[in-house]
């Protein structure tokens, strides 16, 4: 339980220049930003499939919004799966942000590294290297909102957890089946979070994502100050519930935070949700649960 509300804004329309802006408004009043470096992590996976990837101009919105809070300095960085960091800053038109804030570009595939718990296929222990910058900063996700292969939705959390292993041979790691990924990504978690969450859904990926789905015309853009309410909210407005989705179902229990304690602003969820189609294999995705009580699972990799 927390004290208060938790805010996710929710906000319906086209036009995420100005969707983006009003959802970040409607939460500012709980965006507390630390003396800390502040990194802006977009989600691109690919460099070269424009729909997997983070729309520039949701970026630069959230750039005005903290540069208004009084951020001077950013770190904009990703760490592709497919393709370089520099090729996804061209192909996406990133470059002219640093024509109009102070911006530091960062290949987070590259970047210094620290380890963290995981598990494998066995789900015994295993540690994964990701980005010291990434840990040390206040982190601000920015991402599409789409179905996945093998969690179901990919969001605000995920594009952090994922985006942040150095280098296509620590992201392998992470996908040892179902079970493993969702208490993978719930262990991540209690190192590094998002501490400010955007999630453009004007047009998401539905089907076969995270890279090879099909537009949807959604509509919605999210945010929220908390760690990963604006995505239980999200998967939601998208036709899905928490029960569904391993790795936030175990973060909310991991929290002590149940659905009564977050606060919807803007739009009603019942109000904009939209049915987005589900990955092929999603059956298998749906196997998530560990047999018997998780937390000892859980627990015995620290």
């Amino acid at each position: 339980m927390v004290d208060g509300k938790i805010k996710v804004s929710l906000v319906s329309g086209g036009d995420r220049t100005r969707t983006v802006p009003e959802a970040l408004g409607l939460i500012a009043d709980q965006v507390q930003i630390p003396d800390w470096p502040v990194l802006i992590k977009p989600n691109f996976v690919s460099t070269k499939v424009p729909l997997c990837a983070t729309p520039v101009d949701a970026v630069r919105s959230t750039l005005a919004f903290l540069e208004s809070k009084g951020v001077k300095d950013f770190t904009v960085a990703v760490g592709p799966a497919i393709g370089t960091a520099d090729q996804g800053f061209d192909n996406y038109g990133y470059r002219p942000l640093a024509d109009e804030f102070n911006v530091t570009w960062l290949d987070l595939n590259t970047d210094e590294t620290v380890k963290v718990p995981a598990f494998d296929d066995k789900l015994n222990a295993q540690y994964l290297s990701i980005s010291r910058t990434m840990a040390e900063s206040y982190v601000v996700s920015v991402t599409r909102t789409k179905t996945h292969n093998d969690v179901v939705v990919t969001l605000g959390l995920k594009n952090i957890l994922v985006g942040m292993l150095a280098g296509g041979n620590e992201k392998r790691k992470i996908h040892k089946g179902s079970k493993a990924i969702n208490l993978t990504l719930a262990k991540m978690a209690q190192h590094v979070a998002p501490d400010l969450t955007v999630l453009d859904g004007t047009e998401g990926m539905q089907g076969n994502g995270p890279v090879e789905g099909d537009p949807i015309d959604s509509r919605i853009t999210l945010a929220s100050a908390h760690n990963i309410a604006a995505d239980v909210v999200a998967l939601q407005a998208m036709g899905y519930r928490l029960d569904q989705v391993g790795y936030l179902r175990y973060a909310m229990e991991l929290r002590g935070l149940t659905l009564d304690d977050i606060e919807v602003v803007g739009e009603r969820i019942e109000d904009v949700k939209i049915d987005f189609r589900p990955h092929d294999n999603i059956a298998s995705q749906l196997e998530w649960p560990v047999e018997g009580d998780w937390r000892p699972t859980f627990d015995a990799v620290g």
